[in-house]
């Protein structure tokens, strides 16, 4: 440090901006650089783990998941925005009716879980072949518990780092490739997490029967999320089923076809198309089906990004 120290004078007295550095001096420079980064990654660490502490506490229950984040939303909105207590209590008021209710502890509840395990996927060296049960886990607990969650959906599809949690804990370092970021928005979850582990030669049956799960949970979140009204989901439901459940069909047999077993695949994928010819993404299956067909390669996709909802407005 004293080395630096006497750098910075040199450099502030004794050199003009446009003269080089020495060996030594660059030297010097990387050194402090690196110590710069150990005490940032430290101060992460640190952060981290007063957040999963934290938040491991606040998982235990519905009441103390919602304890915890009037703690992180007073925080948040108010002490860092410099807005006094009584601002809070009185906000605390306006919203006591839905502060209080189960759905919203629940679904809370639900966000914490789903972050904490975001925060375990981003460890190197985690074993993500073990995250596709405690994902299917997670979406069948939610699907599970869609009564008393009736009218959190947008919680639900809320991304998890931009939640009240995340900011008051200051993760907003945290990274994870390859994930889904909300608990709700299940073809993600299935894209990123769930089929992945079984997409090879040896995994076919799990494979098909990862599938037939994600194609049966889309349905049901079809059905009872959609919107907060019967008259609304209904319609839904059968656009889904004339529409997104064909399509999920065609993609699962096309995963079972180009990890292996490609006679039965084919057959399956052929009947699709003769059962379905009239559907919007009938010419693209075809199209589709040919290059297989043919052992031509598809064409370069651009990668979608994940959409999750807005934080809702408090």
């Amino acid at each position: 440090m004293k080395k630096f120290v006497a750098l910075l004078l040199a450099l502030s007295t004794g050199f003009s901006l446009s003269q080089e550095l020495s060996d030594v001096d660059r030297q010097l420079l990387l050194e402090r650089l690196e110590e710069i980064q150990k005490s940032s990654e430290s101060a992460k660490k640190s952060r981290f783990a007063a957040a999963i502490t934290a938040f491991r506490a606040g998982v235990v229950s519905d009441a103390a998941a919602n304890d915890l984040w009037q703690q992180c939303w007073e925080k948040v909105d108010f002490e860092d925005e410099a807005k006094s207590a009584k601002n809070f209590r009185e906000r605390r008021k306006v919203h006591k009716d839905r502060v209080d209710s189960p759905g919203f502890r629940r679904a809370l509840r639900y966000q914490l879980s789903w972050l904490l395990l975001t925060i375990e996927a981003s460890e190197k060296g985690v074993d993500r072949s073990q995250m596709s049960d405690k994902a299917i886990s997670m979406i069948e607990n939610i699907l599970g518990d869609a009564k008393t969650l009736e009218s959190q959906s947008a919680l639900l599809k809320q991304s998890v780092l931009g939640c009240h949690f995340a900011k008051a804990y200051n993760l907003d370092g945290l990274t994870v490739e390859n994930w889904s970021l909300a608990p709700l928005n299940i073809s993600s979850m299935y894209e990123n997490i769930i089929l992945p582990p079984w997409q090879n030669s040896e995994s076919l049956a799990m494979l098909r029967k990862g599938w037939v799960k994600r194609i049966e949970h889309e349905g049901l979140s079809v059905e009872l999320f959609t919107s907060e009204g019967e008259d609304d989901r209904k319609p839904a439901m059968e656009k889904w089923l004339q529409n997104g459940r064909l399509d999920l069909v065609w993609s699962m047999e096309r995963d079972i076809f180009k990890y292996g077993n490609q006679s039965d695949a084919a057959l399956r994928m052929l009947d699709h198309l003769q059962k379905n010819l009239k559907h919007s993404k009938a010419s693209g299956w075809i199209a589709e089906f040919s290059r297989l067909m043919k052992g031509e390669p598809d064409p370069p996709e651009v990668p979608a990004e994940e959409v999750v909802e807005e934080a809702p407005v408090e």
